[in-house]
């Protein structure tokens, strides 16, 4: 009877793994049914991190109030405190190619006549460090950190656990010097959502059911440094002309039509226009998350996760630094009664102003999300993971910067097509809905040591024609995770979780993006790289650690810190006193013995 209780084991053991194998390959297998996003859940927490997020039926502790809300019922009686933080580093280089079967831009009168060359062909720079806002500093930092931490209570055999939770689910951002290539097209770029609280409640209906529900208050931020500049065949014709007609002075008939040179010189295809900065941000942008653990057996659980829609409304400053350039093209536009009546016609400023700043605002809309999993535990000491993700990212149309003025540079680029006023800067995306597969791997190696493993590739949902090197920046990606778990005495537990991003190369060639590098003239905003083959090789680093324990201790442990920073400050002040007898107790007492010695022989 023994032998075939150990024999049914068996099979069934290896029937798990051929099963989870055979799911998998199906899996990664179909063809891409949709597209995936970079900015979602990639670093929060080491145990999520360490497994590709193939948690769902799987949850992380305290931060289920994320993944997996109904997940918290698996958190020992009492009361638990958890803190942890993610370090990531994005390595993203950028490098520019000139088209061989790009024509070029001509000057016909200029003193580089016939075609000109774009300075940033051949050249390639790699972001020199990430970029956050910090809520309380009210200002950026050049660096990217990702901290959590959470409290969960439950009552002596309670079915509810009530807990509360922050974290960073949606997040990216990443600097560049300021004479780099790039920053025609984005030397800065930030977005963030940080969630400062999320109260959660876990509900054991059944001895294998359990639901979960998360109440998110979060804060949006958002901002980016571009320089502007505009290689379009009109936007060169005016520096042709300027060029040509530089000599070309009739009295009095020039001052009253067209005063050489005309355009004021013009503007040419590779000159710095303009530079603009915006920073916005929404402090309140709630949501809330449903999630589902069903555990039948021992060896399989269900899990499912609903995470809502969050509706932003940010708001902050920006400016708009125009180049002397500029400036003297927009001043000929008022230089002579025949420049003023045809800019008035069109709509066209005619007095060049050195900056333009007020406020912005920008509406976004971050995209409901549904995910499901199993877990399958084919051994004593293996644990199989497999997730579902979908994201509804086609939500997001456009990015639209609306200022609360007209704009120099907005008035005049309506006469190459654009459409969306004087107020509206936007960028098309249209992204599409997402969804992809992971995988994740424990392996019990002692009582005290667990050893984990992720993958997922997540596909970019950045359509061809539209990417760039901004806000569509992000391309396909090979996520690897992996990691440790270690349970300590008195319910302590450390997680280690490591994860690599990566896409080796992303090829863009010139003319196939609207937003990057097209050479339609009627498709001004924005292509600062016409002409331009773009390639992108994309990494992405984090470390993370997460330490979890009774509440009880860790507030003993802070009691505990706070006795040694006192002691330590207080023999700082010691030493630095110049009124100070001595530099501890004993030599204190040494000192006064010594002082009541002379005191004795001077009487």
């Amino acid at each position: 009877m023994q032998g075939e209780i150990s024999l049914r084991h068996h099979i069934y053991s290896r029937l798990c793994i051929i099963a989870f194998i055979a799911v998998l390959s199906c899996l990664l297998c179909l063809p891409k049914p949709s597209h995936a996003t970079f900015t979602e859940q990639i670093a929060i927490t080491s145990k999520a991190i360490s497994l590709a997020n193939t948690v769902t039926a799987y949850p992380p502790g305290l931060m289920s109030v994320h993944y997996n809300p109904a997940g918290l019922s698996e958190l020992p009686e009492g009361k638990t405190f958890e803190q942890g933080f993610v370090i990531p580093w994005i390595r993203n280089t950028i490098k520019f190619e000139a088209d061989e079967d790009f024509e070029g831009f001509f000057d016909t009168w200029g003193p580089q006549e016939g075609q000109i060359h774009d300075p940033v062909a051949g050249e390639e720079d790699t972001n020199s460090s990430g970029v956050m806002y910090l809520p309380i500093y009210d200002d950026t930092i050049n660096f990217l950190v990702g901290p959590t931490a959470g409290l969960a209570s439950r009552s002596e055999g309670s079915r509810w656990t009530f807990a509360i939770g922050n974290y960073v689910p949606f997040g990216g951002g990443f600097n560049f010097k300021s004479d780099s290539p790039v920053r025609w097209g984005g030397r800065t770029l930030y977005q963030q959502h940080l969630i400062y609280a999320a109260p959660a409640v876990s509900f054991q209906a059944t001895p294998t059911l359990s639901l979960g529900m998360t109440v998110g208050m979060g804060q949006t931020a958002m901002g980016a440094r571009v320089t502007q500049r505009s290689p379009n065949e009109l936007v060169a014709l005016t520096r042709t002309l300027g060029n040509a007609t530089e000599k070309l002075y009739i009295p009095i008939v020039s001052d009253l039509t067209l005063p050489p040179p005309w355009f004021g010189g013009g503007v040419g295809p590779y000159d710095q226009v303009a530079s603009f900065e915006f920073n916005v941000r929404d402090d309140f942008s709630p949501n809330y998350n449903l999630g589902l653990l069903w555990q039948p057996k021992e060896w399989f659980s269900f899990g499912a996760t609903y995470q809502s829609p969050i509706e932003i409304e940010m708001s902050g400053g920006f400016t708009f630094n125009y180049s002397e350039i500029w400036q003297r093209f927009m001043a000929w536009n008022g230089s002579s009664p025949l420049t003023l009546m045809i800019a008035g016609m069109l709509d066209l400023p005619t007095t060049g102003v050195p900056f333009q700043t007020g406020t912005a605002t920008v509406d976004l809309t971050l995209p409901q999300r549904l995910q499901a999993g199993f877990m399958l535990k084919p051994t004593k000491r293996l644990r199989l993971m497999l997730d579902l993700h979908w994201a509804d990212w086609s939500v997001q149309e456009e990015q639209r910067i609306h200022m609360d003025q007209r704009i120099q540079l907005l008035r005049t680029v309506k006469l190459l097509g654009y459409t969306e006023g004087d107020q509206d800067l936007v960028i098309r995306n249209e992204f599409e809905d997402s969804i992809h597969a992971s995988v994740g791997m424990e392996y019990q190696l002692t009582e005290k040591l667990a050893l984990r493993g992720g993958y997922s590739y997540r596909p970019t949902s950045v359509q061809d024609h539209l990417r760039d090197v901004m806000a569509n920046v992000f391309p396909d990606l090979h996520f690897f995770g992996a990691g440790v778990g270690l349970t300590l005495p008195n319910k302590h537990e450390i997680d280690v979780g490591l994860g690599f991003l990566y896409q080796p190369s992303n090829k863009i060639p010139n003319n196939t993006s609207d937003n990057l590098n097209s050479t339609d003239f009627f498709k001004p905003v924005y292509n600062p790289y016409a002409g331009l083959d773009v390639e992108q090789k994309f990494g992405l680093y984090m470390a993370s650690l997460t330490m979890r324990m009774p509440f009880a201790d860790f507030i003993e442990m802070q009691k505990e810190l706070m006795h040694h920073q006192h002691e330590v400050i207080h023999k700082i002040v010691g030493l630095l006193n110049p009124f100070s007898s001595g530099h501890d107790e004993e030599g204190h007492e040494e000192h006064g013995d010594d002082h009541e010695e002379n005191h004795e022989e001077t009487e």
